[in-house]
């Protein structure tokens, strides 16, 4: 695991200055490479092959297998290829093995090095055959070409800019601040943010700072100074395969099983992050078969309603790990909202990255790679806003009348307005529009803010299924997943030094998943039905069974109450960048303190941004 960055040119002190900024994911050693044409670096977390053969800038020759500049510089004039890559590739030794029956030299344990070769043998299709997470620059020098290539569903981050002149590439957006690439906020990208929380696939809140996407190529052509191709390597696909319950039972549990075994390879210490939750405690289950002293890691926060450190202990005394459950405070996260933005280059409006940025914090003490539950939900079905979706979806093709009549007598019930006022809002959309404000943050209010949704009608892209579960998971595993919860998971983890990696992820498992009918996934209100059936007796009915909560933090507490003046100065006192009705959020803000609706997403959204500003762009 590690950062990665590049430029077209020779310029090795600004590539070192570039990686100084880096060094969170990889505190190990730092690698730079210049030639004429290009400028590579690389800072390492050190995984798999410890020793400093398998450093990078790698190059690679068939002849003579890799080398690195520290190693053998003498090679590298031999050598056709090199590379600045991050993440893991899981099934490397068995490409290695293939490799080298057809007379491929290796000189390292690495994966990297198999990166390389697999290239050599089969070009950009080279990954098609890995199984992991990646984000990587390979330097074919043959061809006068860098080739990047980033993961099936986007685990590891890869941005890049390109004008008439300059290339330049890296795992965070700090590389561009460091290149010196002009700061221009994206409008698009911010009306998106305020709507998701998060930013584009494929943009960035920059405008001229854009991703690549997952499951992508890109090859760029040093003699010509441009972009030559890009393409999609993998897209996600969903079918209707009617396989009985008992066959897919035991399909899910052998694939879970193989994908946890195949993510224990490393040369380091390696435990999990354990919420007491169905997906991380399913994770637990599998690794103790393999892992002779399993640590694990939780935390809670000071409002019982947050505390799941009761959960977790279940989980942890039946399967005899070893715990550490630690709890934070107010003040915790007060100096997170200060810190965190210098980690998310981009703006995040999910305040799960607190407790996702704890939990790493405190497994780093003890291991260096953590195995998450993250994934199962957008692949099983896991949220109720999908049972949801498919009953809002029924009640709006009804007659305008019915559904006024829907909304009053829900207003009468519900003492919640936010939810009052979001269902009127949702009953008076059109249909191609249901899910993303459903899924958005916005829309609670009329104008809540300056939002052109016809915009984002690109969007409904993702609903071609005749299946309405189908087409909302494909949008979750297209949109959500890569852009929230990974981004989220990478930066948490990249900014203690760790590295985390996610099962539930595993493409085989996916593909297999998204082959089966919808029903076995979510029947009636029951989410994540097929997952826990495979797990019925397997893990506690006390667990299996719960009322699904979201790895949260007491923000709706905190802005009434201990962080209460320090946010609020923060939404109100912001005047840098004009982007948001002030007398409209007032209203918000005081409907919450006084405990009328829970508005704790829309003010996350306007805080992080607006520190995020102060931090980069400012």
């Amino acid at each position: 695991m590690c950062g990665i960055a590049g430029f077209t040119g020779n310029n090795e002190s600004k590539i070192g200055k570039i990686l100084s900024n880096l060094a969170h994911r990889g505190p190990d050693t730092k690698g730079i490479f210049c030639d004429d044409f290009v400028s590579l670096g690389q800072t390492r977390l050190s995984i798999i092959d410890l020793s400093n053969s398998a450093n990078q800038p790698m190059f690679y020759s068939a002849q003579n297998g890799a080398c690195s500049k520290k190693i053998n510089p003498k090679l590298i004039e031999k050598a056709n290829i090199g590379i600045v890559f991050n993440g893991e590739i899981y099934n490397f030794k068995e490409i290695k093995t293939k490799l080298s029956e057809i007379g491929y030299t290796f000189t390292t344990n690495s994966d990297t090095e198999l990166v390389l070769a697999a290239y050599n043998e089969f070009g950009k299709d080279a990954v098609n055959y890995f199984n992991g997470m990646w984000a990587f620059c390979i330097y074919d020098k043959k061809k006068s070409e860098l080739f990047l290539s980033r993961d099936r569903f986007g685990q590891k981050p890869l941005y890049y800019y390109a004008d008439n002149e300059t290339f330049v590439f890296g795992s965070e957006m700090k590389v561009f601040f460091d290149y010196g690439i002009e700061k221009q906020i994206n409008t698009d990208s911010l009306n998106y943010y305020l709507m998701f929380g998060i930013t584009p696939k494929n943009q960035s809140i920059l405008n001229k700072i854009k991703k690549i996407e997952p499951g992508e190529n890109l090859i760029y052509d040093l003699n010509k100074k441009q972009i030559k191709n890009k393409h999609n390597y993998y897209k996600i696909n969903f079918d209707n395969k009617n396989i009985d319950i008992k066959t897919a039972k035991e399909n899910v549990y052998n694939l879970l099983e193989k994908s946890v075994k195949r993510r224990l390879l490393a040369d380091v210490p390696i435990g999990a992050f354990l919420s007491g939750g169905i997906d991380s405690s399913a994770i637990v289950y599998f690794m103790r078969k393999y892992v002779k002293d399993l640590k694990t890691f939780s935390i809670s926060f000071d409002y019982q309603e947050f505390n799941e450190a009761d959960k977790a202990k279940i989980i942890s005394d039946k399967f005899n790990t070893e715990h550490y459950q630690i709890n934070f405070s107010a003040n915790d996260v007060r100096e997170l909202i200060d810190i965190m933005p210098y980690y998310f280059d981009e703006p995040l409006g999910d305040s799960s990255l607190i407790p996702t940025y704890l939990v790493s914090k405190v497994a780093a003490e003890h291991v260096k790679v953590v195995l998450s539950g993250t994934g199962s939900d957008e692949i099983f079905a896991g949220y109720q806003r999908y049972y949801e979706y498919k009953i809002l979806s029924q009640i709006n093709k009804l007659p305008s009348q019915i559904k006024n009549i829907i909304a009053k007598s829900y207003s009468i019930i519900s003492n919640d307005n936010d939810r009052v006022s979001k269902l009127k809002i949702l009953l008076q959309s059109p249909q191609n529009q249901l899910y993303l404000k459903l899924f958005s943050n916005a829309f609670r209010v009329e104008n809540e803010y300056k939002i052109d949704i016809e915009k984002l009608n690109y969007l409904t892209k993702y609903f071609i299924y005749k299946d309405k579960l189908h087409n909302v998971l494909n949008f979750e595993q297209n949109i959500y997943l890569p852009d929230d919860l990974l981004v989220k998971e990478d930066r948490a983890t990249m900014a203690n030094s760790i590295e985390g990696r996610m099962p539930f992820l595993d493409y085989e498992l996916v593909n297999y998943v998204n082959s089966l009918n919808s029903s076995l996934k979510l029947k009636g209100k029951t989410g994540k039905y097929l997952l826990k059936q495979t797990l019925k007796g397997i893990l506690p009915d006390e667990i299996l069974f719960r009322e699904k909560k979201g790895f949260g933090v007491p923000l709706k507490y905190y802005y009434k109450k201990e962080l209460k003046k320090y946010t609020e100065d923060i939404i109100f006192g912001f005047s840098a960048f004009d982007y948001y009705n002030k007398t409209i959020v007032e209203k918000l803000w005081k409907s919450h303190q006084e405990g009328i609706s829970d508005y704790s997403h829309v003010f996350w959204n306007l805080i992080m941004f607006n520190k995020w500003y102060e931090t980069h762009i400012k």
